[in-house]
């Protein structure tokens, strides 16, 4: 399997995205798999909140501990999912092979430290939100590398602060590059869900004009969103990885 050559953080962001398409176009077969179950998993509450048959109101959030109790239990999944996922992307990157068991070890051995920083950052981003909005932004892009520093750094559970300290030491003397990145991959993604969404809408008309059933076509534009959603993760973290080799080499 060839290697991708990385581009160092001082490269264009265009270099530094074109790296992260290189990726993901190798590792989108390999990883759909994962990815799909993980956002399956993170989608749980919502499938829950459908069988009761009430409607979402996000000023009002529900109060069934049924639905939060599914929340944290897809949330936390999800991590674990997503972290296997980086693995299998950092051994491929490298020229190596997928190995679900070696990667399913390391993302367990990872996983307590990756629900605690990211409950640290996710607390450290809305205090900064609540302060002045621009610490909490700031923080938001050095957390986006998270993932990989607790993955491919030592790490102790107990010392958690200090791997959100590492993003912001690797994202400081680059933020408006990783934050330029992060901002034209998420234009460019909003721009393909919203052509998916225009053909989608297109097809169901046609099929339910051709006798297809209301219900059946929900249930597959609720596949498709499910497929679009796991191909962004597949490529975010792609993204992500990309960023943390050359900040890390960079460093």
């Amino acid at each position: 399997m060839p290697q991708i050559k990385l581009p160092p953080l001082t490269a264009s962001v265009s270099d530094l995205l074109d790296a992260a398409t290189a990726l993901f176009r190798m590792t989108l077969a390999k990883g759909m798999p994962v990815a799909l179950f993980a956002m399956l998993l993170a989608a749980m509450p919502d499938v829950y909140w459908m069988t009761t048959g009430k409607p979402m109101d996000f000023r009002h959030p529900p109060l069934d501990p049924k639905f939060w109790a599914l929340t944290a239990a897809g949330l936390v999944c999800y991590q674990l999912l997503a972290a296997i996922l980086m693995l299998r992307q950092r051994a491929m990157m490298a020229g190596g092979t997928h190995d679900l068991r070696r990667e399913a070890a390391l993302a367990l051995q990872r996983w307590p430290m990756l629900i605690v920083t990211n409950l640290l950052g996710g607390i450290a981003i809305f205090a900064g939100m609540l302060l002045l909005i621009g610490p909490g932004v700031y923080l938001l892009v050095c957390f986006l590398l998270l993932r990989p520093v607790v993955l491919f750094e030592p790490a102790d559970p107990r010392r958690a602060p200090q791997a959100l300290l590492r993003c912001v030491r690797l994202v400081r003397r680059a933020w408006t590059k990783v934050l330029a990145a992060a901002v034209i991959a998420a234009i460019i993604f909003l721009v393909c869900v919203v052509a998916a969404g225009a053909s989608l809408g297109v097809i169901a008309t046609v099929a339910v004009g051709l006798g297809a059933q209301q219900a059946a076509m929900n249930a597959f534009a609720a596949a498709c969103q499910l497929g679009v959603q796991a191909v962004a993760l597949v490529y975010f973290s792609a993204l992500w990885l990309v960023l943390y080799c050359a900040a890390s080499s960079s460093a």
